[in-house]
């Protein structure tokens, strides 16, 4: 166990504490014993350090614009569903290089209403996507930044 891992452990416990809103030796040991396995599984399974080539800064406020994203296509998928819309399964290509920040950007696609990332391999995702149905296949050719756009271009930023 190294230095940080003790940090990691006492900050854990001390949130335990604070939200079993309870101080008492039963509740310090329990938090110290659970901080500890946590500890360990975020060292063997989560190794930071092996990420390379990320800005960690500006990932941490991604979540936060993802959140947004899915709201506005929330609005546009139930405007897509009362004006008919259609169906298709198309693979996008992404200039994101780092794996990890890839695997976000399909995830990202998935949770935003209207599409569903099927595949990940290399720099395409295949994706099943809801359109107007009225669209011809001029959408079908800008499917790539109508799907991934602006995910895919604050990912870049976060990106070394």
């Amino acid at each position: 166990m190294n230095k940080n891992s003790i940090y990691l452990i006492i900050l854990l416990t001390a949130v335990w504490i604070i939200l079993c809103e309870e101080l008492s030796v039963s509740t310090v040991a329990t938090g110290i014993a659970i901080s500890a396995g946590v500890a360990y599984f975020y060292q063997k399974y989560l190794p930071l350090n092996a990420i390379t080539g990320v800005n960690f800064l500006i990932l941490a406020m991604y979540p936060f614009y993802l959140i947004g994203q899915i709201y506005i296509a929330g609005f546009n998928a139930i405007k897509l569903i009362l004006t008919e819309a259609k169906v298709d399964i198309v693979e996008v290509k992404t200039k994101v290089t780092n794996e990890l920040l890839r695997v976000i950007l399909a995830n990202s696609i998935t949770l935003t209403p209207g599409t569903v990332s099927l595949e990940l391999k290399d720099e395409t995702i295949t994706v099943l996507w809801l359109r107007e149905k009225t669209s011809g296949s001029g959408d079908l050719a800008k499917a790539d930044e109508l799907i991934k756009g602006k995910l895919e271009k604050k990912l870049l930023k976060a990106q070394k």
